[in-house]
């Protein structure tokens, strides 16, 4: 799991670091980010081979995806993510996501997972630059 968190904060780094200050101490205008990851399912890479080349196992994907929205041996992750001021500790924004493996990252054991967390530090960046916008 620790390599999940640190893979995960490594992503927040990167999508923010350009445009604002990292810190660790509260101070005005500063937010602190509360992330868990609350779910993890590991895709299967060889689920995922033989769901690919064989044709019924195409199918059955296909149709799998379009029902409940995951592939084949597609793995998903699910988080919580809390903003709160530092300095009061005033709840800013609250969101719960679930993402399942794209196509692509079904056919490595945790792609779910660390595509999940680029985009959700993206989304965290774009929310952070429409807030400062917003201003």
């Amino acid at each position: 799991m620790k390599e999940l968190s640190d893979a995960f904060n490594q992503e927040i780094v990167n999508a923010l670091r350009d445009k604002y200050l990292l810190v660790s101490d509260p101070a005005p205008d500063v937010a602190r980010l509360r992330i868990a990851i609350t779910g993890l399912k590991k895709s299967k890479p060889g689920v995922s081979a033989v769901a690919s080349v064989i044709p019924i196992g195409i199918g059955i994907s296909l149709i799998r995806k379009g029902v409940t929205g995951s592939y084949s041996g597609g793995g998903n992750t699910a988080a919580e993510f809390m903003a709160l001021d530092s300095m009061t500790n005033e709840v800013i924004v609250v969101a719960v996501d679930e993402r399942s493996a794209g196509y692509t990252e079904r056919f490595t054991t945790l792609g779910a997972a660390k595509g999940a967390f680029k985009l959700w530090a993206e989304r965290i960046r774009k929310f952070m630059d429409d807030t400062q916008a917003a201003k």
